[in-house]
């Protein structure tokens, strides 16, 4: 009995330490009092009672559902991307990357919780929070669609010069594996800190820019659903769809920053504006990113040979739209928006500060400065 309630109030303790800082006060006053209660029994449902609480309270249960959930999808994932009797002497390497990107995702939210704190206490940030996690997950699954589509002509590749072969695929496997295992937890990290209590963006901020993200990103998959530039009549048509590709999804990442400013008041200064631009620009650049690359490699997956072949053999006695071929030219199409996700946030970055500093920010300087204490004469 008595290493029981030992262990049920060293299990309250922790659960302590979940709670919000101005909580933790009323969970140790319920774990002091705990030793005032007459009787083991009523002492131990003293301390059970108390970590039921406790555990509602700081949404422990909320969040070992949440991570029962991960650890599901993710193994889910493995099994797909297990490639079961392969030969590719990099398929060991693929696996451990594969277990390696699921277990971070489920780990994540715990581990950062102590620097990050919990989920900022508004509509927004959990919106923002929820819908970037499950678009990781979406991400990692179309990941594996590719490895299991483009990848699987590696399955069985007999190489002329097979040592050579094999040296190349083990590195390119650790090196895909450190770099996607590097994406997927910088984004991850990215969603959970720009949501949390402890630095999170203004739910304004949030809205703007994961808003507006994510339209960008359906204009240029509306464009280019393929990962292919559509072909219109030469002329004006063509001129115009590639000014809307360019100039659309820029101009709206571009707007994040003014748009999350707008709230800001007199007392807000350019620095204000800088850091609200800033934030909405990076959310905005990362749903682009994300939402662009998930819809387009999707879509290439269940349409894969109406993708260009862009590794066409040039010989006129070679057949050409083969297997191997298609899966290639999917592999290569599918790679610039792999890259897109990394140049998306910062390239979001950059266009939010410019936006958040321009005209509103002057504007928002200049009534800063003209108020009583300001710097304006």
């Amino acid at each position: 009995m008595d290493r029981t309630i030992r262990l049920v109030a060293g299990l309250l303790s922790w659960a302590i330490r979940l709670l919000p800082p101005q909580r933790q006060d009323w969970g140790a006053a319920v774990w002091a009092e705990a030793g005032e209660v007459p009787g083991r029994w009523a002492r131990l449902r003293w301390l059970a009672g108390g970590l039921w609480l406790v555990a509602r309270e700081a949404e422990v249960i909320r969040r070992i559902v949440h991570t029962a959930a991960a650890v599901g999808a993710g193994a889910a994932l493995v099994w797909l991307d297990w490639h079961p009797g392969t030969e590719n002497v990099a398929a060991p390497m693929n696996r451990a990357g594969t277990i390696a990107v699921v277990a971070l995702l489920a780990v994540l939210p715990w581990a950062s919780r102590r620097f990050l704190g919990p989920v900022a206490d508004n509509r927004a940030a959990r919106a923002v929070r929820t819908g970037g996690y499950l678009a990781m997950y979406a991400l990692l699954g179309v990941i594996v669609g590719l490895s299991r589509f483009a990848g699987s002509r590696f399955d069985h590749m007999v190489a002329f010069d097979q040592a050579n072969h094999d040296a190349e695929m083990r590195s390119g496997a650790v090196i895909g594996a450190i770099v996607i295992l590097a994406l997927i937890g910088g984004y991850a990290l990215v969603i959970l800190a720009v949501t949390s209590r402890r630095f999170a963006a203004d739910p304004a901020t949030l809205a703007a820019g994961s808003g507006l993200g994510v339209v960008a990103a359906l204009v240029v998959y509306a464009l280019m659903p393929l990962g292919n530039l559509l072909r219109p009549s030469p002329g004006w048509p063509s001129a115009a769809y590639l000014a809307v590709l360019i100039l659309l999804p820029l101009g709206l990442v571009l707007a994040a920053g003014p748009l999350a400013t707008r709230s800001t008041r007199g007392s807000a200064t350019f620095t204000a504006a800088a850091r609200r631009g800033t934030l909405a620009g990076l959310c905005a650049g990362t749903a682009a990113a994300l939402v662009v690359a998930i819809l387009t490699i999707t879509t290439m997956l269940m349409l894969p040979r109406q993708v260009d072949l862009i590794w066409a053999n040039p010989s006129p006695n070679v057949p050409h739209g083969t297997l191997f071929e298609v899966q290639m030219s999917v592999s290569d199409t599918a790679a610039k928006y792999e890259a897109g996700l990394i140049a998306g946030p910062l390239l979001g970055l950059l266009i939010g500060a410019f936006g958040g500093t321009s005209r509103r920010g002057r504007r928002l300087s200049g009534i800063a400065d003209d108020q009583p204490g300001g710097n304006g004469h």
